[in-house]
């Protein structure tokens, strides 16, 4: 039976209440109510739904209605309804439909199938409520959504470049480095003073040393971070193996903090650091065919602070020696770097002599 028709004299006095009292209680609700019949055409639309559209209800029953349905929603809306009406199945779906004044909002569109109480079908009933705010609002993220990955996308490229740039450079340098060493080397063999030739080949481990660091930058995953237990490995084994006597055994022994990195900055001058360390002990330290053990250590002292520490089993440093600027080349550049550092020096010469660098590990 349609809103608009005649109450049936004959219809049971408690279905006319129900009715009735349906009706009222769809007028009154705070949404937009309908309802189709068997034939899928509309057949009731509340006062609420009235409003909103500032059509009648003679113009809105049938399909007349779907009149107000936005342009570009209309054929979604259309199928989404239909679909789930042959199926007997609820339906949810969001389209915009012309309100009185013209505006298209934004609803959200809720149906279900309805039953009568012997179980047959009796059409659909459905309500709608207007989500326009929550639809901008969800749009507007999205756009916003779409531009941050665009901009982090742009950003992760340029990032990319750099990398790609930044490897590049510590492959060149690396490159020049080791030219600069093989000039070294092919200048030292056409001296003849024996105080030359060992100038030019510590300049050279120097040089060698950086080299090293700019290999070790390149093949790193972090090109800001240098992770230092396999790359302090690395530099006191390639030490070892340039400058040690060859004419016997020294034992290295390197015991580095697992997961310890430190910034590029503060890297460089470490590593040049244990280069002159290891240089000294192994030309002092070990006169005259003497064997010993050499040890190298990087350790976390404070959350924030790390030490790198050389000793040695040898003969230990002369009693007036305070590894003060006044000593050897080597000496003042442990001094140069550690100030560069910021870093604390601590020398022992007990059974041996030990040389910690105790500095930050941020600079």
């Amino acid at each position: 039976m349609t809103p608009d028709a005649a109450p049936d004299s004959a219809a049971p006095k408690d279905v006319l209440e129900s009715e009735t009292r349906f009706r009222v209680m769809a007028d009154h609700a705070p949404v937009l109510l309908w309802m189709a019949g068997t034939d899928g055409l509309c057949n009731f639309f509340n006062q609420r739904w009235l409003e909103f559209t500032g059509r009648t209800l003679e113009q809105e029953v049938g399909s007349g209605w779907a009149g107000g349905v936005h342009p570009e929603d209309f054929q979604r809306c259309m199928a989404t309804y239909l679909e789930s009406f042959v199926a007997r199945r609820p339906f949810g779906m969001e389209y915009r439909l012309r309100r009185r004044d013209g505006a298209y909002r934004w609803l959200f569109d809720q149906g279900a199938p309805r039953f009568e109480l012997d179980g047959r079908f009796a059409g659909f009933i459905g309500s709608c409520t207007d989500i326009t705010e929550q639809r901008l609002a969800r749009d507007a993220l999205g756009r916003l959504t779409v531009e941050l990955e665009d901009r982090v996308r742009e950003r992760t490229a340029i990032a990319a470049e750099r990398e790609v740039l930044l490897r590049e450079v510590h492959h060149r340098v690396k490159n020049d480095l080791q030219l600069i060493s093989s000039l070294l080397s092919m200048q030292a063999r056409r001296l003849e003073d024996a105080d030359s030739v060992v100038a030019l080949g510590e300049c050279q481990s120097r040089v060698q040393t950086i080299a090293l660091i700019h290999e070790y930058m390149y093949q790193s995953e972090n090109l800001a971070r240098m992770p230092l237990s396999r790359n302090i490995r690395g530099l006191a084994a390639n030490l070892l193996r340039g400058i040690g006597p060859s004419d016997r055994a020294i034992r290295l022994e390197v015991d580095v903090e697992e997961e310890l990195e430190l910034p590029v900055d503060r890297a460089i001058p470490c590593g040049l650091i244990l280069n002159e360390l290891m240089t000294n002990a192994l030309k002092h330290a070990f006169p005259a065919g003497r064997t010993g053990t050499l040890r190298v250590a990087l350790r976390r002292e404070l959350p924030d602070r790390v030490v790198l520490a050389v000793s040695d089993d040898g003969v230990g440093l002369p009693e007036a020696h305070d590894g003060s600027a006044n000593g050897s080349l080597g000496w003042r550049l442990v001094k140069a770097f550690a100030e560069q550092l910021g870093a604390e020096l601590r020398i022992s010469s007990e059974a041996g002599t030990k040389v910690e660098v105790a500095f930050r590990a941020e600079g």
